[in-house]
């Protein structure tokens, strides 16, 4: 790949906060479709965005990035650094297979979403699952035009580049 963006050492903020408005954004709107479909079923889908976020997530990935402990474009490097060891680099990728875990953050609320709209349109339930998949789409056009051409991972990052994972490379 070509590098055409000087990549950076430590992000700017000014890349980090909208990652976090939109993911807040993301976060809230999933949690309530969860919540109004069924409460305790909310709650604990609640309890594992917080588990995910701050234990499964850095453990997976951000341990072995080459932004363990400093301002990634999440400034989760800096969170991984202060609270788990580092883990080898070179299992960056290797260590992607296992985000299947975090999958249900997005899959139920999306599976809640379309049950609901099966069950017949509403206003104010499907619009705001549309907008929540409008944040999904936004999130990520942000980062991967903002954040990944710079970032020193993107060569061997799935995100970036999910061709990295195919047998041929």
């Amino acid at each position: 790949m070509e590098n055409t963006k000087q990549q950076v050492e430590n992000y700017p903020w000014i890349k980090i906060v909208p990652r976090w408005v939109l993911g807040a954004i993301e976060i809230g709107i999933s949690i309530f479709l969860v919540i109004n479909f069924h409460s305790m079923f909310g709650l604990l889908f609640s309890a594992y965005w917080v588990l995910s976020l701050f234990v499964f997530l850095p453990l997976i990935r951000c341990t072995k990035c080459y932004y363990y402990g400093k301002r990634c474009n999440t400034a989760w490097g800096l969170l991984a650094g202060f609270a788990f060891p580092k883990g080898e680099q070179v299992y960056f990728q290797t260590g992607y297979g296992l985000t299947i875990i975090l999958w249900p953050l997005r899959l139920m609320p999306i599976g809640i979403g379309l049950l609901k709209l099966l069950d017949g349109f509403t206003i104010d339930a499907d619009g705001l699952f549309g907008l929540y998949l409008i944040i999904i789409f936004l999130h990520r056009l942000f980062y991967r035009t903002a954040n990944c051409p710079v970032c020193k991972q993107k060569d061997i990052c799935p995100v970036y580049n999910p061709h990295v994972l195919s047998p041929e490379s």
